[in-house]
């Protein structure tokens, strides 16, 4: 659909501007001697105003707050892709536009001097004496830099565009992002080449601008909270939040995330992390007296250097040397390092002093200062269907919780409206079942069951690694929809890596009667 729109939107474009532009060009050609080259200029002109408006477009999804995305209902990762398609098939615009101006370029040089004096080749909107070096005061020259405009133009949409190449992007994010920062200016420059870029980047721009005052005015305040481990790895950030934070959302979807920054582990990077606590429900079981909940999230610290030595001690150098090449710690693993340092560190002299005093060492945490982003909430609401089924891997778990918390409080709800009123006309909610299968690889597992909400949740952990099947979500969903009613949907959250992801897609689009939302930070 968003395809078809596109196409309908540049169909209009073309039979707003082609009779106009060409007709122009025609008389300007006529008027230099050259018969039937009114195409090409025409085209160059046509291509310059599909670039307005594709411009416009890119710049419109950008906005975390965008307004847009919240009345369409879209999701990050739909967002992002609308953003990615709009900005290559700009990229693709600009070099038509470019290479037809190349060529005209070329053509008209091998033209009469008459044919160059009506249509300059800096400026062929202008006469020669109207435009530098016809023209040599301010204006001539403003009106000559048309073509170096555009030429700084590609060169920064180039230099952007090879950096979002996947293997850049994902291997070093801070170049993609600091190189998006070079868009600010190339929209002035290219305003500057033609005022219409103006008009069409004007909502995009106030959009952005608004969007980032408002993640300015969230990240200016550090909040203290803690941070705690369930061992093997997997640590819970537990930290108050403003309540205002929840005014104006509906807060109907359990599922909302946040970025997160952290001053001592990077000043200039923020990450984002699915919360595992349901915001509407914190906030209605909150004192009205409170001006903060309590929220907290979930991660898991990549394997400490040490121990990946370690493990690799028995391992032939060749192999050892190719491996440590080849995993290259990520950006995201170093920030989590960093983040877990200090309660690692606590938990290892706590741990000196038991082993000394021979007691067990015990549950420890660490003070946290950081800054938070949001929330952003993602479109699902899955009190909508009567089973929901979390397929979830690694920290994916992390949305199942929120969503399994949203469970327990519409199950005690209702159970309390049934003491209050027990008769037998007393409507039953539509979510009659949840259901949370997690796969974790057998040596990265921990006990977080304290995190999950016990009432009436369906927990089925799958344990992976070498030796193991793997888990058929198939068969899985198959005999979940047997157990429905007839005319009954169930609902899939699926959250992962991306291997996992793909594949529960795909089982859940050839499973009748199940719908699913896919939580993807990657496109």
């Amino acid at each position: 659909s968003m395809a078809v729109w596109i196409i309908v939107l540049y169909a209009v474009i073309t039979g707003i501007w082609w009779p106009r532009v060409y007709e122009y060009f025609l008389h300007r050609n006529l008027d230099g001697g050259i018969r039937d080259e009114g195409n090409r200029l025409a085209a160059i002109a046509l291509t310059g105003h599909f670039c307005d408006v594709t411009m416009g477009m890119v710049l419109i999804p950008i906005s975390r707050h965008s307004a847009l995305a919240s009345f369409f209902q879209l999701s990050g990762s739909t967002t992002l892709t609308l953003h990615m398609l709009s900005a290559y098939t700009l990229f693709a615009l600009v070099l038509v536009h470019s290479l037809l101006y190349v060529s005209w370029a070329a053509f008209i040089n091998g033209m009469s001097a008459h044919a160059q004096k009506v249509l300059p080749v800096l400026n062929p909107t202008y006469l020669f004496h109207e435009t530098w070096p016809g023209d040599k005061t301010s204006l001539g020259i403003w009106r000559a830099s048309l073509v170096f405009t555009g030429l700084f133009s590609v060169l920064i949409m180039l230099i952007i565009s090879l950096t979002t190449l996947p293997k850049v992007r994902r291997k070093h994010f801070n170049l993609f992002y600091f190189t998006h920062l070079l868009s600010i200016l190339m929209v002035i420059v290219i305003c500057l080449h033609a005022s219409t870029m103006l008009y069409c980047t004007a909502p995009g721009l106030a959009m952005w601008c608004l969007d980032w005052s408002m993640r300015l005015h969230e990240l200016r305040l550090l909040l203290y909270g803690e941070l705690s481990t369930f061992g093997n790895g997997w640590y819970c950030i537990t930290v108050p939040i403003p309540r205002s934070r929840l005014a104006g959302c509906s807060c109907r979807s359990p599922l909302a995330h946040f970025f997160i920054h952290h001053g001592d582990s990077s000043t200039r990077e923020v990450h984002p992390f699915s919360t595992i606590t349901h915001l509407a429900s914190k906030d209605a079981t909150t004192s009205a007296e409170d001006d903060e909940i309590i929220i907290q999230f979930l991660f898991r610290k990549v394997a400490t250097a040490a121990t990946t030595h370690e493990n690799m001690a028995h391992r032939p150098w060749l192999s050892t040397l190719y491996s440590s090449l080849r995993r290259a710690p990520t950006k995201s693993a170093e920030w989590t390092e960093k983040i877990a340092s200090p309660l690692d560190h606590k938990i290892e002299q706590r741990s000196h002093i038991c082993s000394d005093r021979k007691e067990q060492p015990l549950n420890t945490s660490v003070d946290l200062a950081l800054r938070l982003e949001g929330p952003y909430f993602s479109p699902a609401d899955p009190s909508r269907y009567h089973t929901v089924v979390c397929l979830v891997a690694g920290t994916g778990i992390s949305g199942a919780i929120a969503i399994a918390g949203a469970f327990s409080v519409l199950q005690t709800s209702h159970s309390a409206a049934a003491l209050g009123n027990p008769t037998p006309n007393s409507s039953l909610p539509v979510w009659r079942r949840c259901i949370i299968n997690w796969s974790v690889r057998e040596t990265d597992y921990s006990d977080i069951l304290p995190l999950m909400p016990t009432s009436d949740i369906e927990l089925q952990i799958c344990l992976t690694g070498p030796g193991k099947p793997r888990q058929d979500i198939s068969a899985l969903l198959s005999r979940m929809t047997k157990d429905m009613p007839p005319n009954a949907c169930a609902w899939a959250y699926i959250s992962g890596p991306k291997g996992f992801i793909e594949n529960a897609k795909r089982a859940c689009k050839a499973t009748p009667r199940v719908e699913y939302y896919a939580a993807c930070w990657e496109i």
